[in-house]
């Protein structure tokens, strides 16, 4: 156990490696990396490790360029393995409505200088023969997107931030916040105090007790994810193209033979991490395939191999999930020296070598490499967000994830 660090970084998920790791490789500040549970074992392994270049804003399309350009070279700069495939993507419109957002979806990724085009549906169906065209009105190519091996990416930072002089201090809970003069000056743990100046709220679903133990409120709430990997299917090449249905928020990559697929629902389940025990870990979060059966339902004549592909492993995480679908990230108004990497709205470990680059050079250099505002907790400042408000936002942000009308 250490009792000092510049840097206290809560939470070993992706964006918290990601930041330790930044961090530490510069060498001019001490971190420390601490997860109440084993190092990288909570939601980030349990993600679908897709990424995503074509999202809403200018700003995200950045960010997620400059990740892609570190997954590319992950190996290269952190000595740790990732295995990835750029497979590109198929975004699926089954109606009009949809058809016309893929149009600025288009027009979007062409001015940010990504490689979009509108295909038929036949031709889509060649791409990806698991596919089908009936019902489908408009088909975007992006072929930018790729996907990896989610239980690589934290578990990867993390060694390489150790590597770099970080202390990884696993199994460590955060139980206060140490404040004098509305500034951070250190945290309690399980294990004894740390003195530091700067603490990194990036503890997943657990993001807002360790804010709430600084006496900050922050609007998001933890979000059950689901998925489902089936067993080998013949014909499933590692280069297929991913499919995403946006009006169902469904999606299907390949993996080790078979499928990975999930859905974004309806009605989603939302948790209080204060309701569980404790020694809650993800991986018993309460499932229910009933969801995506009736999802795998719901895509049946686009995606047929759903409902009769047998599922290898049912999976679960618990991303963050915000009132208007951002990131939350950057320092907080209220509190010098406490910053935030979390509300990932199910898009955080596809970007978080991104934030992780962007937020250490926040912390160290007093701002990021570009302007990271949009995303900052005051942004909230002026709304009171009651829960039941907070919640009905973020269910529409969960399921609108693709953009759908």
């Amino acid at each position: 156990m250490i009792d000092h660090a510049d840097v206290v970084v809560v939470g070993a998920g992706g964006l918290g490696a990601a930041t330790a790791f930044h961090l530490a490789k510069r060498g001019d500040l001490s971190v420390a990396l601490l997860d109440k549970h084993a190092i990288g074992s909570q939601t980030s392994p349990r993600a679908a490790g897709m990424v995503s270049c074509l999202r809403k804003s200018d700003l995200m399309i950045t960010l997620i360029k400059r990740a892609c350009q570190q997954i590319e070279r992950f190996t290269e700069e952190t000595g740790q393995p990732l295995d990835w495939v750029l497979s590109g993507s198929l975004k699926v419109a089954r109606r009009s409505q949809d058809a016309e957002v893929l149009a600025a979806d288009r027009q979007r990724g062409r001015r940010m200088g990504l490689d979009v085009e509108q295909i038929t549906a036949a031709e889509a169906h060649r791409l990806n023969p698991f596919l089908q065209t009936q019902g489908v009105e408009a088909v975007l190519r992006i072929g930018d997107d790729r996907y990896f091996n989610p239980a690589q990416v934290a578990v990867g930072f993390a060694v390489a931030a150790q590597a770099w002089g970080a202390a990884l201090l696993p199994n460590t809970d955060v139980t206060r916040v140490d404040i004098e003069r509305d500034a951070v000056v250190g945290v309690q743990t399980t294990w004894g105090t740390i003195r530091a100046s700067v603490l990194v709220d990036a503890a997943g679903a657990w993001t807002r007790q360790v804010a709430e133990a600084s006496g900050i409120r922050v609007p998001l709430v933890p979000t059950r994810l689901q998925l489902i990997v089936t067993e080998p299917q013949a014909g499933v090449r590692a280069d297929l193209p991913m499919v995403r249905i946006m009006d169902a928020a469904v999606y299907m990559r390949p993996c080790e033979g078979g499928l990975l697929w999930g859905v974004y629902e309806e009605e989603p389940r939302f948790f209080d991490m204060n309701a569980f025990p404790s020694d809650f870990d993800v991986k018993d979060l309460p499932l229910d395939a009933a969801v995506l059966r009736a999802a795998a339902e719901e895509v049946r004549a686009q995606l047929p191999v759903l409902r009769v592909a047998k599922a290898r492993e049912l999976r679960g995480g618990l991303p963050t999930m915000t009132a208007d679908g951002q990131h939350i990230l950057g320092p907080s108004p209220a509190l010098r020296g406490f910053y935030f990497a979390s509300g990932c709205n199910v898009a955080g470990l596809s970007i978080a070598p991104a934030v992780g680059e962007a937020l250490a050079m926040w912390i160290a250099e007093g701002q990021p490499p570009t302007d990271l505002s949009p995303l900052s907790v005051a942004r909230f400042r002026d709304a009171s967000w009651p829960e039941d408000q907070l919640r009905k936002e973020a269910a529409w942000q969960y399921r609108h994830f693709y953009g759908a009308v």
